[in-house]
C-alpha cells in the first residue's frame, strides 16, 4: 500500500504545484480563502483518497475528531468543517484542492468543453479571459487519479471495493468512531 500512497502523494504534489501556479496567475480574481466554505459540500472520494486521509489524520492528530463540529446528517455541507475552516486541510482530497479555480472538462455528451468556476471569483472578466494555459484541465488529472485508485484497489482486495466505488468524506467520522 505504501507504493500507491506514495504515488498518490506525488499526484497531490503535482496538483498543489499547479494550484500555486494558477493562484499566482489569477491572484486578482480569486476570493477564496480561510472562512469561505461555499464550495465545501458533502463529497465522496475514491478509496485511495479516503484511506490516505484517514491514515494521515490518525498519524498527525489522533484526537482530530473531537474538534470536528460537523454538519447534520441531512446537510449537503461538508461535515469536516470546523468554524468555516477545513479540519483536514493539509490532507484534503483532490477535488477540494481545485475549488474556485477555472476548470475545463468535457461535457457529458463528450462533444464540447465546459468551463466552471466559483461565482465569487472572476466577476470582472468575460469568457475571452480564459484560455487553456490559465485554466485547470480536469479530465486528464481525473483519469490519472482513477488509475492510481485502480492500483490501490488491486493491492487491497480485502476492501471488497470496485473502481466505481466512491466513499463519502463524512465516513471519516463514522469510520473512526
Amino acid at each position: 500500500m505504501d507504493s500507491v500512497y506514495k504515488e498518490y502523494q506525488d499526484f497531490i504534489r503535482n496538483v498543489d504545484a499547479k494550484v500555486e501556479q494558477l493562484s499566482k496567475l489569477h491572484a486578482g480574481h480569486m476570493k477564496c480563502g480561510k472562512g469561505c466554505d461555499l464550495c465545501c459540500m458533502d463529497f465522496s472520494v475514491f478509496p485511495v483518497e479516503f484511506y490516505h486521509i484517514r491514515e494521515q489524520m490518525q498519524h498527525t492528530n489522533p484526537a482530530w475528531l473531537l474538534k470536528v463540529v460537523g454538519a447534520p446528517a441531512e446537510s449537503k455541507r461538508c461535515v469536516l468543517l470546523d468554524d468555516h475552516a477545513c479540519s483536514i486541510y493539509p490532507f484534503r482530497p483532490y477535488i477540494c484542492r481545485t475549488h474556485g479555480f477555472p476548470l475545463v472538462y468535457m461535457n457529458e455528451t463528450g462533444d464540447e468543453m465546459e468551463l466552471s468556476f466559483c461565482d465569487l471569483n472572476f466577476t470582472e472578466v468575460d469568457d475571452d479571459y480564459f484560455e487553456m494555459d490559465n485554466v485547470w484541465e480536469q479530465d486528464s488529472l481525473n483519469s490519472e487519479l482513477f488509475m492510481i485508485n485502480q492500483r490501490f484497489l488491486l493491492q487491497n482486495p480485502e476492501l471488497g471495493l470496485d473502481d466505481t466505488t466512491l466513499i463519502p468524506l463524512r465516513d471519516l467520522i463514522t469510520d473512526a468512531l
